[in-house]
């Protein structure tokens, strides 16, 4: 992409955590480049680094997480940014939705309030104005007789209207960058469809780009322009949303597809990847997905694989790329 296109730019971003038992590495080396108004989902199990390092890249994580590498966001540096600019561009030029809006939002302060708040602390807008605002973003993400909701408090919305206004919360300083962190978690299906539906219609009118966080690919095939494939803290294949899901490139990717429910094998089992992800105190020799793997050699025991560019635009990380058999795609349930 042309440097000017480029809106955030990751490079070998690192984190890890001090123990008891030692160092916790829970993101190791990752780059991500997000172009202005693209969406790049990041996909991966529970543990694969995902979340940890999009609050890292917004200065949310504990003092005593040890971050390095680099995040430049339209050319400034994120990392060892002080917390007083880190909150001028949180919430303001990059806002996050939170995977549990039930905890995101305080309880004993209405919806209204907490959107207006986000207006004020940014200077958008004050006092009734905000108010009104929050009321029309409300309406514009869809909640039903928004005048009357923006008055209630967390408890009086279901999920799905809980995370419409999360959404609504994040757009009102109308962001370059929104990262949504599991945003259709606990919802069911039609939810779900309505809550990305909302996102890709608030996209399409403000230019925003987005990172979508999920473990669910269903979600991601009808959102994203391209996926980043996370695993063991690093990025194990990324390209195009049509390369990622028709011509996969990585073992680990080939299983979580087909872990997903498909149209013509209804009634049959899922076909789940064995094993376990591994702990980030103690991850495997070489490859960290090499004990869960059905190619696995010595090789992948010796060493871990880089991430190699294998056609353009489509990048894996393993040993066994080139020796992998074709990949049948098939029609899934999303």
């Amino acid at each position: 992409m042309a440097q000017d296109d480029l809106l955030l730019d990751v490079s070998d971003l690192s984190v890890a955590f001090k123990t008891k038992k030692g160092m916790a590495a829970a993101v190791r080396g990752m780059s991500l480049r997000v172009a202005r108004g693209e969406s790049v989902a990041i996909v991966g199990e529970s543990g694969s680094g995902k979340s940890v390092s999009s609050l890292a890249l917004l200065g949310l994580l504990p003092k005593s997480a040890q971050i390095t590498g680099s995040a430049k966001f339209d050319g400034e540096e994120l990392v060892g940014m002080s917390q007083n600019d880190l909150r001028a561009i949180r919430g303001k030029r990059i806002s996050m939705i939170f995977q549990d809006p039930m905890t995101a939002f305080n309880p004993v302060f209405t919806i209204g309030d907490q959107i207006a708040e986000a207006m004020e602390v940014h200077g958008t807008a004050e006092g009734d104005k905000a108010l009104m605002e929050a009321a029309n973003l409300l309406e514009l993400v869809g909640v039903p007789e928004p005048g009357q909701r923006v008055n209630q408090y967390p408890h009086e919305f279901s999920g799905g209207m809980r995370q419409r206004a999360m959404i609504a919360m994040a757009i009102a300083n109308k962001p370059d960058l929104l990262i949504a962190d599991e945003p259709t978690t606990a919802l069911d299906v039609t939810i779900q469809a309505q809550v990305m539906e909302v996102l890709s219609d608030i996209r399409k009118e403000s230019g925003a780009a987005m990172i979508l966080i999920t473990h669910d690919l269903g979600v991601v095939a009808g959102s994203a322009d391209r996926v980043q494939v996370m695993y063991g803290g690093r990025v194990f294949e990324r390209g195009t949303t049509n390369d990622v899901f028709y011509d996969p490139l990585n073992p680990y990717t080939r299983g979580l597809l087909r872990s997903m429910p498909r149209v013509d094998a209804i009634g049959e089992r899922l076909v789940p990847i064995s094993g376990s992800p591994p702990s980030i105190l103690n991850m495997p020799p070489g490859c960290a997905f090499g004990p869960r793997c059905d190619f696995r050699t010595d090789a992948c025991v010796a060493d871990a694989a880089s991430l190699e560019l294998v056609k353009p635009g489509h990048e894996s990380r393993c040993h066994h790329t080139a020796d992998l058999p074709a990949y049948e795609a098939v029609e899934t349930l999303t």
